[in-house]
């Protein structure tokens, strides 16, 4: 399945971590993941950048702070098991979107009514606490057994992109890596 441009993830941990020009040149869709590291100030004034650009810009995991900016957007971590299925009663509108390692998370992030499913860590990453990656065989496994839209996260390069295009996937997230993406995404796009 080809990812579409406007299926593409940016994970941050603050507002100032990525350009916003950049961003929005790639057509990338942000993700707040902590948004308790930011003061309810920042995050606001981050919140209207990004909608004076065109950026969409999802909320990790706090549903205050989602009422608080007014936003339809919101993201569930992996780690997170509380029930958000209130959400799309209050607001028809809320798109959700989270992430998961395996496939009792995947289906956790379905009862929680994830539109979309960040399934991660799809390659190896030199991060010393955590172990272990899916690879693409056993990512295409997990992603059959379940009607779900997927999004690959996790140790995504330059050397390792072209594997990409062999995966069930509607769409990439990227944490790392994110700011030399500009430079091998376009290739991607064509396809």
């Amino acid at each position: 399945m080809a990812v579409k441009k406007n299926c593409l993830y940016f994970i941050i941990d603050y507002p100032g971590e990525v350009n916003l020009d950049y961003v929005r040149n790639t057509g990338a869709i942000l993700i707040l993941r902590k948004p308790e590291n930011s003061s309810s100030n920042e995050l606001k004034k981050f919140q209207m950048e990004c909608s004076r650009r065109g950026i969409s810009l999802y909320i990790g995991n706090s549903v205050k702070l989602l009422f608080q900016l007014k936003t339809n957007k919101f993201y569930i971590s992996a780690h997170n098991k509380r029930p958000f299925n209130h959400l799309k009663k209050t607001n028809t509108k809320i798109d959700i979107i989270g992430s998961a390692h395996n496939i009792c998370e995947i289906n956790e992030k379905i009862r929680q009514g994830c539109r979309n499913i960040l399934l991660s860590r799809l390659f190896k990453t030199n991060y010393k606490y955590k172990k272990g990656w899916l690879g693409t065989i056993k990512f295409n496994l997990l992603t059959r057994k379940v009607s779900a839209n997927f999004v690959a996260l996790g140790g995504i390069n330059e050397k390792n992109f072209n594997q990409l295009k062999i995966l069930n996937i509607t769409g990439l997230a990227m944490s790392s890596d994110k700011k030399k993406a500009g430079n091998y995404l376009p290739a991607f796009y064509k396809n």
